[in-house]
């Protein structure tokens, strides 16, 4: 029975490949790359000059990149035929068109990005690094003398390639499109080609100055009603202007039918007086419509500088900063995917990729159960915000060390 070391030399004997069977035929020619490495030890030097990339790391690389494709394929697929279901009644009920829905449907995919990766990179390395480990392979290259943190190292290396994508689409891309499928979400509610307003919504300009609510607006007139803007004076309390109808022409606010309200000091009214038709000028028009980004539509620096903002006038901004430490804290998922992943892969991948499926499926599912309920108790005040986005990243990646420590030895 031939060594190890007999199977990795550069000229394998007749005899030897012919004791071998079908499969481990197969996973030596497979392995014959390992011949041209000199392990242990760095690639030969003109092998470096040829490609900056090892032969040892394009190997791995790719064994992970088909499963980790097809996941992400897959997940996202998923996700949109669900949306797609809760969009449904829209296209049959309400005749909308489908252009509208679909236009939805590809604005949501950004938002899911942070959801797809770190799935798609634990299915990868789970899949990839198991038939590497039941072809016998793993163990062929750490008994050629190289180490499991060698082997590790591009798959590592890509997670952080994924993690920086991650936080980039989820903080540049995904807040836009989110906002732009909240408004096409509208449009198909309403079922309205016009810029919809939705109801019994507060909105603050730009400069802070103004507060504008809008009771209800018609969505084929364009005609709003219920209107009341709030202006910050050099008073105690706004001047507040009321009218019973509204509408936006040029840039500007129209009231008709209203009240210009004036308190004192103390709150009582000091001034009022009626007006058929008065102009507000808008400096955003848009802002109406659009209606006010909820946390998912802002970037971490937005989302910053409104919690500070709303903190400094007292409001309860927990919920605003689970968010933010959210866009921080999932976008490592990815790595804590791979960190859980690769001793999985390593110690279970010779029972089948099913097996690996099966893995990735329950880790997952832990993982994300631990994100919920930090996530609950964060918004709720029950513990400080940050460490209820970072305690799961925390708890599954300490799991995840301790078992790639362990197979490492």
């Amino acid at each position: 029975m031939s060594t190890p070391s007999e199977a990795s030399t550069p000229h394998r004997s007749a005899a030897f490949v012919s004791g071998l069977t079908g499969s481990e035929t197969r996973a030596a020619k497979r392995l014959d790359w390992l011949a041209r490495e000199s392990w242990p030890g760095a690639p030969a030097a003109h092998e470096r000059k040829s490609h900056p990339v090892s032969i040892l790391d394009r190997y791995l690389v790719s064994e992970f990149a088909t499963p980790f494709a097809f996941a992400v394929l897959a997940f996202a697929f998923f996700l949109i035929i669900n949306q797609f279901f809760l969009a449904a009644e829209f296209v049959i009920n309400k005749h909308v068109p489908f252009v509208l829905v679909a236009q939805y449907l590809v604005l949501q995919i950004p938002s899911f990005v942070y959801m797809i990766f770190p799935f798609a990179t634990m299915f990868g390395v789970l899949q990839g690094f198991g038939r590497l480990a039941g072809d016998n392979e793993l163990t062929a290259m750490r008994t050629s003398g190289i180490p499991l943190e060698r082997i590790a190292r591009p798959i590592f290396a890509l997670g952080v390639v994924l993690t920086v994508a991650a936080f980039l689409v989820n903080d540049y891309i995904a807040p836009e499109s989110q906002h732009k499928a909240q408004m096409i979400f509208r449009e198909i509610a309403y079922h309205s080609s016009q810029p919809i307003i939705e109801p019994d919504q507060f909105v603050r300009t730009e400069d802070g100055q103004h507060t504008i609510f809008v009771g209800s607006m018609d969505p084929q007139s364009g005609i709003m009603h219920d209107v009341a803007i709030y202006s910050l004076g050099s008073g105690n309390f706004p001047e507040t202007l009321t009218a019973s109808t509204a509408r936006q022409i040029n840039g500007k606010l129209v009231l008709y039918d209203g009240v210009h309200t004036t308190n004192g000091p103390n709150g009582l009214v000091v001034k009022q007086a009626h007006f058929n038709s008065l102009e507000f000028p808008l400096t955003d028009a848009s802002l109406l419509f659009e209606g006010p980004r909820g946390p998912f539509e802002m970037s971490s620096s937005e989302l910053s500088h409104q919690i500070k903002a709303l903190k400094g006038s007292g409001e309860d901004t927990s919920q605003m900063e689970m968010v933010l430490q959210m866009k921080y804290a999932m976008p490592l998922a990815c790595l804590i995917s791979i960190l859980i992943a690769l001793p999985l892969a390593v110690r279970f991948g010779k029972r089948g990729r099913e097996v690996g499926a099966m893995l990735a499926l329950i880790v997952l599912l832990v993982y994300w159960l631990a994100i919920t309920a930090f996530n609950t108790l964060g918004k709720n005040g029950a513990i400080p915000p940050l460490l209820a986005a970072w305690l799961p990243n925390l708890f599954m990646g300490s799991i995840g060390a301790a078992l790639l420590w362990k197979e490492g030895r």
